[in-house]
């Protein structure tokens, strides 16, 4: 596996991945935008309008038959959140030729989405306003359906809280009000503002030969509106000088939802971002970590309980569920573990089990084109080179006392608990 970041021109790369490994090939087309609230929501609105139809191909039965032809090639909508970066755009899967007795699957592919991202059904000046009412009323019921899931609802609540005033509280997907205004027209031109804007990031992955994918692209690339884009959105690393918070929501739920926020100044950009990892594993990432083999199975506080790292944003969320009266003792035995890492109370199976818990994740990785090309954009968005093989590597040096320093830079910032309305 061979890869190289190429520019195309001046805000427009193209991740290359030549690769015999798999018989599919894979190809994503990703436009960057900071992350807000009035604008999270209609960004996410556009690739599903994109591919409802398009020159050729004027709704989806059209392009599912097209796709067909292709041997069951298919593309679908991608909507990303790195950090403060909101990713909007298309990918698509398709058969290698030479598996399909050298037909041109993927220069087939470009022209397909090249018509779905130039070329889409307009009428009256704007997206068809069939199609942009549907998936007007698909993404707001996607975004009312949040609650539904207990876990991430909590998780979404507590970043709401915690880092509120920051782009980072807008969720992935946006809020359903801020579509209340959309458009046809309007959603169209945000459409060719981004086209002509925004910074944008190509993923290839498969056997054609990097000449011959770069032709390919450029042409693809040459039809984006001429003119300079704009840099790739920061997103802001702040500690809060202030107390931890708690702050409790009462729900017809059976099971509580403790869910903690930390915060950090190590994110992916820094030397010290590896021992994170490393520390994220042994404190409550994966089935040898402290809050999986202490707080739910020996201690029996949590009937799940796991930590997870933003790695551009330097937030820890820790996510429990748990019996409602078990809140403070609960939530002393997570942070209790937590103490325990900082003072260096791991021992040397803990820290090996750990290490090789990420490592056989990101071999595991290098096997899904899918998470080849998400650790891509998140790369891009970072402005970082190297590979996940590349991160594997530096685990391999990362020693017990700087996993503890990175244990050490962590600062409690809010509890949110999900109760009962009885409780």
């Amino acid at each position: 596996m061979t890869t190289e970041r190429i520019m195309l021109k001046p805000g427009v790369w193209l991740q290359y991945v030549q690769t015999d490994r798999f018989k599919t090939g894979c190809f994503s087309f990703n436009l960057l935008r900071p992350l807000a609230r009035s604008d999270a929501a209609p960004n996410a609105l556009l690739p599903t309008v994109l591919l409802r139809g398009c020159s050729g191909y004027p709704d989806m039965q059209a392009i599912s038959r097209r796709l067909d032809t292709l041997y069951g090639a298919s593309t679908g909508t991608l909507v990303r959140k790195k950090g403060e970066v909101q990713s909007v755009g298309l990918y698509a899967d398709f058969l290698e030729d030479r598996y399909a007795g050298g037909a041109p699957l993927f220069s087939d592919m470009l022209d397909l989405v090249g018509r779905l991202l130039f070329e889409p059904v307009t009428e009256n000046g704007g997206f068809a306003k069939a199609f942009v009412d549907s998936e007007r009323q698909n993404l707001e019921d996607t975004i009312a359906a949040r609650i539904n899931e207990k876990r991430s609802y909590a998780i979404h609540r507590l970043l709401q809280h915690m880092c509120r005033g920051e782009a980072y509280a807008v969720p992935r997907l946006g809020e359903a009000d801020t579509l209340t205004a959309v458009s046809g027209q309007n959603l169209l031109a945000r459409w060719r503002q981004l086209l002509a804007e925004a910074p944008v990031e190509l993923f290839y992955l498969g056997q054609q030969p990097r000449d011959a994918v770069l032709e390919q692209l450029r042409a693809l690339t040459d039809r984006l509106p001429a003119g300079e884009r704009a840099s790739v959105p920061a997103t802001q690393v702040l500690l809060p000088d202030r107390p931890a918070e708690t702050v409790e929501e009462a729900m017809d739920v059976t099971q509580g939802k403790l869910t903690l926020g930390l915060r950090t100044d190590i994110t992916v950009r820094d030397s010290r971002y590896p021992a994170l990892m490393l520390l994220n594993a042994v404190y409550g990432a994966g089935m040898t970590s402290k809050l999986f083999l202490k707080i739910r199975e020996e201690q029996s506080l949590c009937y799940y309980a796991s930590s997870s790292l933003d790695k551009f944003k330097g937030v820890m969320v820790v996510g429990s569920g748990i019996e409602f009266e078990k809140f403070q003792v609960a939530r002393d035995g997570i942070l209790g573990e937590l103490r325990a890492c900082q003072q260096g109370e791991i021992t040397g199976e803990e820290l090996e089990s750990a290490r090789s818990y990420l490592i056989s994740g990101l071999r595991t990785g290098c096997d899904s084109p899918g998470r080849l090309d998400d650790y891509a954009l998140g790369q891009a968005v970072a402005g970082l080179d190297g590979t996940m093989e590349d991160l594997a590597r530096q685990l391999k040096t990362v020693t017990k006392d700087q996993v503890v320093e990175a244990a050490q830079s962590l600062r409690l910032d809010t509890i949110y608990f999900l109760k009962g309305v009885q409780a």
